[in-house]
Formats: C-alpha cells, structure tokens, sequence
C-alpha cells in the first residue's frame, strides 16, 4: 500500500496512513482488547457457559437457543466494548458493563422470556459467591458492594425491547437509569438489528404459525415472511437505543439490514432455501414442523447467503458478521 510522505523544511513526517490502513489498524487494535477481555474475565465467561449447559441438560429442547445465544452475546459484548469507549465510562463502570453484558441473558434457557432478567440476576449473584475470592480484582477493579449493584441493576434494566414490552402487556419494564445501563441496554438493541431474531423465530412453532398464515396470504414463502417480521422490528430500534453513538450505529446497521433482505428477496434466496429444505425432509419422510426440525441447517445456509448478500451490497463483512442469524 502506498503511503503519502510529508517534508517539513527537511525533516521527514511519520507517514500518512490512508483510510484503509487506519481501518485495519482500528481492528486490531479491537482484536486485541477482545482477546484481553476474554482472558481478564475468563471466569465470568466460564460460570456463564456452565448455567447454559447446566440449563440444556435438564432441557434438551433448548439446544437450538443455545447455539442461537452464543452468537448473540459475542455480537452485543463487541457492540458493548465500543459504547464504552465512544461513551468514555471510567474504568469501573466499563467493568461492570462487561460483566453485566456477559451475564445478561443468562437466564434465558431456565425462565419465562419475561423473566430471565431476574433469572439472570439470580446467576449472577451466584457467579460473584463462586469466583470472588478466586479473581479479587477486574482490571484493577475492586469488586465492592456499589460495583456489584451496578451489575444486578444493568441486567435488570436491559429488557426494554418493543417485543417484549408487548408480549408483557404493554407494560415497560424497569429503565435504565445510568451509564453501565445504558451501555447494556443499547449494546442489547444494536445486537437486535439484524437476523438474529430470524433464527428465534425459526425455532419456535407459534411464530413459524404465524409466519405461515402470512406466506399463504401473501402467497410468499414461510423464511420469507420470518426474515420480513425481523426487518421491519429492527427498522423500529433506532427510536429505542439510548446514546448518540447508538443512535449513529443503530441508523447504518437499518440500511445494512434492508439492502441484505432485498438483495435476498431480489435473488428469490428464500424460496429456493425453503424448496431444499422440504426437499430434504420429503426423502427423509420428516413429518410435523418441517421448518422447527430443520432450523440449524436453514440457519447454516441463510447465513452463508447474509454474507453473499453483504458482498454484493458492498457491506463490510466484520459488519455483516454481527447482522447473521
């Protein structure tokens, strides 16, 4: 790559990086803080990996979630890692926020949906009892009465979703009321701009219902219908995220998520998909929930076509990756 040298009056000026280098040296940057991050609270993670296994043993019907989930929580702590820095958190409270963005949705394979906050906080408590002494300190951070509080609290108030405030009756749960709140909160929705909940959707039958009533009105296809449910609620997260720099993201991320559904819609990728999974299941005689039985292979196959759609759209795929199902 060529670089410009600037002369002033005969000394030599460190050169000026173009835009694609500084990029690249932006993400490595990012790299290397994730993979300190994955060391620096090696135990958090752990605690939070062994309540999921522990929650899909008792209740093998919740495997899919689980695969769901682990893309999920690497999208929103990503999210999460940049908000604390555009948002400049003190070292505590981004502590906290990282610790409460591990945590969040720990919950979610042994409680109601609109509960695993609570469950979440439960597991938490639990977390600070078993690896408190172990670790003493976060990044230098004492883990004080005050800074546990923050944790409990930000999981609490992360729930505030326009789905969930429906299926709770319209009734909004508890706000987010400070700076590692809103971190979580807005790490949360960003996370929610994108397929993601394609893939929720596609595991559960009253929403496949649902989605089916639709593709036979519309005379559309069942993926089809599931993808545009999940376009148009995330065009609607834009008005929920909380800071500038989440509102900033949340507007580029609804672009991104449009081109890839109309690039998909526009290939006709949907049907095609949905053809060779029925294909599938008619050779295997597969009977009941076509669809439900084979979420993870159309889940493989939508995904690999989100980052052909990225491609041709000209999207980034470090983006495109944290927009996949």
């Amino acid at each position: 790559m060529e670089q410009a040298t600037i002369k002033r009056e005969g000394a030599l000026v460190e050169p000026v990086k173009k835009e694609a280098e500084v990029i690249d040296l932006v993400q490595r940057r990012r790299e290397k803080k994730e993979s300190e991050i994955k060391k620096e609270y090696g135990e958090i993670f752990n605690f939070r990996e062994s309540c999921y296994e522990r929650d899909v043993a008792k209740d093998k019907s919740k495997e899919t979630m689980f695969s769901n989930l682990k893309i999920h929580n690497e999208i929103v702590l990503n999210y999460a890692l940049d908000l604390i820095e555009s948002e400049r958190l003190s070292k505590e409270d981004g502590a906290a926020a990282i610790i409460a963005v591990i945590m969040h949705d720990s919950g979610k394979l042994s409680s109601d949906l609109l509960k695993h906050h609570e469950k979440g906080v439960e597991y938490a408590r639990k977390m600070f009892e078993e690896i408190e002494e172990k670790i003493g300190k976060i990044e230098g951070v004492e883990i004080t009465q005050d800074f546990k509080r923050k944790v409990f609290q930000a999981i609490e108030r992360h729930m505030n979703h326009p789905f969930l405030v429906v299926l709770n009756g319209g009734k909004k749960f508890p706000m987010p009321e400070n700076n590692v709140d809103n971190v979580v909160f807005d790490a949360d929705m960003l996370a929610n701009i994108g397929f993601k909940n394609v893939a929720f959707r596609l595991d559960s039958e009253k929403d496949i219902g649902e989605d089916k009533k639709e593709a036979v009105k519309n005379g559309t296809s069942i993926i089809e219908e599931c993808f545009k449910n999940v376009t148009q609620g995330a065009a609607k997260l834009k008005g929920e995220v909380l800071s500038v720099s989440a509102r900033d993201i949340s507007e580029e991320r609804i672009k991104n998520v449009n081109k890839i559904f109309n690039y998909l819609k526009e290939k006709e990728v949907f049907e095609a998909v949905q053809e060779e999974i029925f294909k599938i299941s008619r050779g295997l005689n597969m009977d009941g929930n076509i669809i439900k039985k084979n979420a993870p292979l159309i889940k493989k196959l939508l995904n690999e076509k989100i980052y052909e759609a990225a491609r041709a759209s000209d999207i980034d795929l470090k983006i495109a990756g944290k927009l996949i199902m």
